[in-house]
């Protein structure tokens, strides 16, 4: 069942041009979702869900999934794929900017995935460490954005802001007093990081 739905996902999202994770993501993400076994899991950028119902099988037994999506549009055709899973029971979705939401989401977490909007993540980082149980797995997407996180000299424009946000979050996640971070080429560049709280 869910290998034809996730094929109607990947068709959708090619058709509408969607950001989803990418084959070359995939085995390194679930394999990393299925070590850690999370119970609470916090997602940011939900897309059309199929990031987290990639996430839901590898729950520890009563665990959950709360993702948040900006894009009316995007979160409505994921709350459909979601009703359509066997895990629409296990995962929350929620509509609206997951910088202001995060905040008021008690957690704790166990396992959080950034894949939202790339200038937040340090944001959003920020406001999660309170909420970040000790071991905690941080996973964020789409860290080489384009091919622009390391270039050098005066960036594009409208790209300035969140290349200098997102090398704000890699200062965060590498401090070794606080994470002990991987990074992986693997699609547009993935950092997992464990919490060390």
């Amino acid at each position: 069942m869910m290998d034809a739905l996730f094929e109607e996902m990947k068709a959708c999202a090619r058709e509408q041009d969607l950001p989803i994770l990418r084959d070359s993501e995939l085995p390194l993400f679930t394999g990393i979702v299925a070590s850690c076994r999370p119970s609470r899991v916090l997602e940011i950028g939900t897309c059309i869900g199929y990031s987290a119902l990639q996430m839901a099988p590898f729950l520890a037994p009563g665990g959950t999934i709360t993702t948040i999506e900006l894009d009316r549009e995007r979160y409505d055709l994921a709350c459909r794929f979601f009703r359509r899973s066997p895990y629409a029971s296990v995962i929350t979705a929620l509509h609206g900017d997951g910088t202001e939401l995060v905040g008021a989401l008690p957690g704790p977490w166990d396992f959080v995935f950034l894949d939202g909007p790339k200038g937040q993540y340090v944001r959003q980082l920020r406001q999660l460490l309170p909420k970040l149980l000790p071991g905690a797995i941080v996973a964020a997407d789409n860290i080489d954005y384009h091919d622009m996180f390391y270039l050098e000299g005066t960036l594009p424009h409208k790209h300035r802001t969140a290349v200098t946000r997102l090398r704000e979050f890699m200062d965060l996640v590498g401090d070794r007093s606080r994470f002990e971070t991987v990074f992986f080429e693997n699609g547009d560049g993935m950092t997992v990081s464990q919490w060390k709280g």
